[in-house]
This record gives C-alpha cells, sequence and structure tokens, in this order.
C-alpha cells in the first residue's frame, strides 16, 4: 500500500506564521531546546508533558524567566497523547528514551503534526519503514535532531564539497567514540546511570546502537538519497572487556562497520564509549582532489601536494573562504546563548525557518530512516560474525531525483 503514496523528497506544507510546539520528554536535552525557542522568533511552547513533575517546573520555569506565555502540561503516562492530539499544536518535539521515539512519532503524524524527534528516530528496522510510510501517506515532516550535522567544519566540508574541491568522495568515515566509562559503571565502581534506559539498551546491544553523529554528516557530503544510496554494510565487534568471554554487553564493546554504496563509495561507522579514547566522531573525507579530517585536529591534503599536511594558520584561510552561511548566520548568538552547543541553536532555528515559511526542511524522514537502521542492522551483521546486510532503500528508488544535499534559503 505504501507504494502508492508519492515520496516526501523535498516536501513543502504550508507555512506557518507561528509554529505552535508541543514538548514530549523535558529532560537535559528537552530543557536546553525549551530555553532556544524562548529565543527564536515565529515560535510558541503551547503544552508540554513529561512524567516527572520536578521536569515540568524547571521548563515552566524557564518559560516564565524567557517571559513566555503559560504553557498546557502533563504528568500522566497518556499526556503524550493528548500533546499529539492537541488542535493549536503545529509541531511535537519529541526527547524521551529511544524505545519511544517511533511510537510517539507515528501518532503524531497520524493526528496531522509535523515531528521534530531525538536520535536515533527509531530502533528497529519495521519502525523505520513506519516512520517513512506514515510521512508520506500523512504529507508531514518527520526530522531527525542531528545536531552534528550543524557544527562548523562539517558544514565547511560540505560547501567544500558542492564546490568540488575535494572532487567526488570515495571514502568517508564517521564515529562516536566517548570515554564515558564514570557515567556507564556500576554503582559499586564509582557510576552514576549504569540502570538507566540508555545503558540498558546498549548492554544488550552488540552492533552501533547510537550511529547517526558519526553518520549523519557524511551521509549528508556523500549525497546519500541525493544521488546515491546506501546499499550494503558488514559490521564486527570486540570482545567484552567486563566479562572478558561475552560480547553481549555494553562495556569494552568497540563496534566498526563498513557500509558501501550503489555508486561503490565506501563509508566507515565506528561506536565505543567504554574504552579510554579522547572525544572523537572521525568526520573523514577522502575525495578524488583532496582528504579532510577533523580529529583530533582539523587537517587536509590537496592537489596538486595530496600528500602534504595542510593545518593550522595555513588551513584557516581555506576554511574561512568556504565557511558555511549557516555559521556566519547563526555562531554568534548560538554561542551566546548555548555555548559550545550553539550547533542545537543553528538547528532549530532552521527547523522553524523552514517549517515558518513553507520550504523543504533540511534533513527529511529518509534520513531518519535510513540513519537509525544501523542500530538493528549492525547488530544483526555484528551478531553473524560480520555477515554482509543489505540496506533498504526507504526512498523505493527515488533517490536519483535529487543530485545533492540542498538547503532551502
Amino acid at each position: 500500500m505504501s507504494e502508492l503514496y508519492n515520496d516526501v523528497l523535498k516536501l513543502r506544507c504550508e507555512p506557518l506564521e507561528v509554529v505552535r510546539i508541543g514538548f514530549v520528554g523535558l529532560g537535559v536535552r528537552a530543557k536546553r531546546a525549551v530555553e532556544r525557542m524562548m529565543h527564536i522568533e515565529h515560535t510558541e511552547i503551547i503544552a508540554m508533558c513529561d512524567l516527572v513533575q520536578s521536569n515540568i517546573y524547571d521548563a515552566q520555569r524557564i518559560i516564565s524567566d524567557n517571559n513566555g506565555k503559560t504553557t498546557i502540561t502533563y504528568s500522566d503516562t497518556d499526556g503524550w497523547k493528548r500533546v499529539c492530539e492537541h488542535p493549536d499544536i503545529d509541531l511535537v518535539y519529541i526527547c524521551t528514551d529511544w524505545l519511544s521515539h517511533a511510537e510517539i512519532s507515528l501518532y503524531a503524524m497520524e493526528c496531522g503534526k509535523h515531528v521534530a524527534v531525538e536520535v536515533p528516530a527509531a530502533t528497529t528496522l519495521t519502525d523505520c519503514w513506519k516512520l517513512v510510510d506514515t510521512a508520506e501517506r500523512r504529507r508531514r515532516h518527520c526530522i531527525m535532531l542531528e545536531n552534528c550535522c550543524y557544527d562548523e567544519f562539517e558544514l565547511t566540508l560540505l560547501n567544500m564539497v558542492h564546490n568540488g574541491i575535494l572532487g567526488e568522495i570515495i571514502h568517508a568515515e564517521g564515529s562516536y567514540l566517548h570515554d564515558l566509562r564514570e557515567r556507564i559503571s556500576s554503582n559499586d565502581e564509582g557510576g552514576r546511570k549504569w540502570s538507566n534506559w540508555q545503558v540498558e539498551f546498549m548492554n544488550h546491544h552488540i552492533g552501533n546502537p547510537y550511529p547517526t553523529h558519526g553518520l549523519g554528516p557524511v551521509a549528508l557530503a556523500m549525497g546519500i538519497h541525493r544521488g546515491d544510496r546506501m546499499k550494503q554494510l558488514v559490521s564486527v565487534s570486540s570482545k567484552c572487556i567486563r566479562s572478558g568471554e561475552s560480547r553481549n554487553s555494553l562495556a569494552g564493546n568497540m563496534n566498526s562497520s563498513i557500509i558501501t554504496t550503489e555508486k561503490g563509495h565506501t563509508i566507515s561507522v565506528q561506536h565505543c564509549i567504554a574504552l579510554p579514547h579522547p572525544y572523537s566522531r572521525s568526520f573523514l573525507l577522502n575525495g578524488t582532489k583532496g582528504f579532510a579530517q577533523k580529529y583530533p585536529l582539523p587537517y587536509m591534503a590537496l592537489d596538486p601536494e595530496g600528500d602534504r599536511m595542510i593545518c593550522g594558520e595555513e588551513l584557516s584561510p581555506i576554511l574561512q573562504k568556504y565557511t558555511h552561511p549557516f555559521v556566519k548566520q547563526y555562531k554568534e548568538f548560538g554561542e551566546q546563548l548555548c555555548g559550545r552547543r550553539w550547533i542545537d541553536y543553528a538547528m532549530d532555528c532552521r527547523l522553524i525557518y523552514c517549517l515558518h515559511n513553507g520550504l523543504p526542511l533540511d534533513m527529511d524522514v529518509y534520513d531518519a530512516a535510513e540513519w537509525s537502521c544501523l542500530v538493528e542492522l549492525t547488530n544483526q551483521s555484528a551478531a553473524a560474525d560480520g555477515m554482509p546486510i543489505e540496506i533498504p532503500d526507504f526512498t523505493r528508488g527515488r533517490w536519483q531525483k535529487l543530485q545533492k544535499a540542498e538547503f532551502a534559503l
């Protein structure tokens, strides 16, 4: 039945004079989002819900401190449904646990709302397809809130790719390597969050449970479902250091995955949060005319001297020349408001701008599905000792309609 629906590539919906928002979940990330929305034009927070009453009080205080209007709040288990059903809400902003993302997103779209959902958008292939099918049938936006796509170096490199500076991108790398042992250790080892939902999910997952921070920016740079598509992956995971026997545990589990594309390009994605490692999302692009990598320090190599490293003061004028317009537009105030998390401000500003003007969003439901499907597919491959797994074409063959990631202005 889903094939009867038109795709939602470059979907345009009715402009919204004011984007009326309902928040589902009011944890740390959501409260930061509430604060940001109070500084973005054409927004109004209509309703909020959370099972923890103190989270509601905190969010209400943020709104009050910024002279916002009184909001409707819910704290019962069905409160999220009432937020989605509210007739005066245009956008449901979802910041709950991973396992509930898809259910709430689907219900919100069925209620006629646009959806902005934290990463990953879904944890199963079935739910990824449901997101696509529902967005197509209901003609609603469903964007995954992948803030790393708005980071300065990533946007600058995207601009360089579009200007042909690196040539055809043959290989890319992205990762989430973050030493979070203090957060995930059991209480008797001095940790503080061993039993939370996030760790519990990853403790039974031997693939990559959190692929989108690394994958998102390189997927945009490589034109995934914009002239190319991810076709197949293989994924392997290390042994578990905690038990020394089973890989079915978070601790010590390094996952490495290789993705091949329809055009014969490759993408490497890694995940580990339980071993010593400086924070890294890798972000590496290797093209026919040049190379660039963000971590541990930004550097490049460009033809005709493709083997010479360009870094530091020599690199600065190149980056300045290709600085993306979004960086110039959002970074200064975003840093005043959010510090190093200014990329969240840029992400929300773009979301509201596009909804207010009836423009296609920077990322769509196909991005949400394609990037999130790695949660299940890497697990399948790693559990089968690296067996190749086909990656579905969520656009159903329409990925060739577009040629690159373009942001509406």
